[in-house]
């Protein structure tokens, strides 16, 4: 667990809650933002000023990843400074004003604070704060997606989708919409998709929906080749497609003849199989069709060389040549059993 060191001027044994906050900050942000921060403020009023982001997820019940995205949301604001050690990990907050100034350097954490990496996570947009009408109409139009009533963490989740990557409301709800269509209704999973969005470099609903477009007419064409029809492909499929498309950049053609080649050894739909013939030809360099027949005159080429160079088997003798053979005069014979 890493520990926090929190820095501020807040008065012992009160929690003082300035108006500029009360003003400006809180009627637009996330009640769970809110929370923490007013917690922070607590935290400043007690003896001890060392904290951790497991502690605070525990106060509320919420993942340290929720956690991290209030205090980047209020760093955003300029109400608290970050601060982190050479390992990336969160070790000081500092609570500020609201008013852009220079910030004291805060001191380095003891050796005794053992420091854990966090995982990296996408910098905080720089898109303007929602309204609160504007959360609650996301939050209800999700909600009728869903066909539930959100939670204080997946309203986080949902949040976060523009506070920390960007999207507009817009394409929130089309990312809800989108995975919904694909019979997800796990918010873990809807992140994931945000997440390669995000990656993909989709702004708006229009970029999104081409790309989502062109890879459902691919995914349906894989399946084709495999023989399958009449389904949605499943995740650990969309998975594989997924690799060939974007980490392997093969086309659609070259997957396919993969596919083909598939069917041809085995006879039946092997997505593992075709990721191993994929991925030598990745390793040898193929990146178009033509490719594939210098690939194939190689291999036939070697694979002749070798069979020349393997000794030739001698034929073993027949048993029935084990025995000494003998010589008859067929011509006499016959004249003797005619006689006879």
């Amino acid at each position: 667990m890493s520990a926090i060191l929190l820095h501020g001027n807040q008065q012992k044994g009160h929690t003082l809650i300035p108006n500029l906050f009360l003003d400006e900050y809180m009627p637009t942000a996330n009640g769970e933002y809110v929370k923490i921060y007013l917690y922070l403020l607590r935290c400043l009023s007690c003896d001890t000023q060392e904290l951790s982001v497991t502690v605070i997820a525990d106060k509320f019940d919420h993942t340290e990843n929720d956690v991290r995205r209030a205090l980047k949301y209020w760093e955003k604001m300029n109400l608290l400074k970050l601060e982190y050690d050479s390992s990336k990990a969160l070790t000081g907050i500092y609570l500020l004003n609201g008013e852009k100034k220079d910030v004291p350097e805060v001191p380095s954490v003891s050796k005794d604070m053992v420091a854990r990496k966090a995982s990296p996570e996408p910098l905080p947009s720089q898109n303007p704060p929602l309204s609160q009408a504007e959360i609650q109409q996301l939050l209800f139009i999700c909600e009728q997606y869903l066909g539930k009533t959100l939670s204080s963490s997946e309203v986080s989740r949902i949040l976060y989708f523009h506070d920390s990557l960007g999207f507009s409301a817009d394409l929130i709800e089309y990312l809800v919409e989108y995975c919904v269509s694909k019979r997800h209704k796990n918010l873990r999973y809807i992140e994931t998709v945000a997440l390669s969005w995000y990656q993909e470099g989709y702004s708006t609903v229009t970029q999104a929906k081409q790309q989502t477009n062109t890879y459902n007419k691919a995914y349906f064409s894989i399946l084709k080749a495999f023989g399958i029809g009449n389904r949605n492909p499943v995740d650990i499929e969309i998975s594989y497609m997924n690799k060939w498309m974007k980490e392997y950049g093969f086309s659609l053609e070259l997957i396919i003849e993969a596919c083909n080649r598939t069917m041809a050894a085995i006879h039946q739909p092997g997505f593992e199989y075709a990721d191993k013939i994929l991925k030598n030809w990745k390793k040898n360099g193929v990146t178009v069709y033509s490719d594939l027949k210098v690939l194939d005159s190689e291999h036939h080429n070697s694979k002749v060389k070798l069979e020349a160079s393997l000794p030739r088997k001698v034929a073993s003798a027949n048993r029935f040549h084990n025995f000494r053979e003998r010589e008859y005069d067929f011509n006499e014979l016959e004249k003797k059993l005619i006689n006879n």
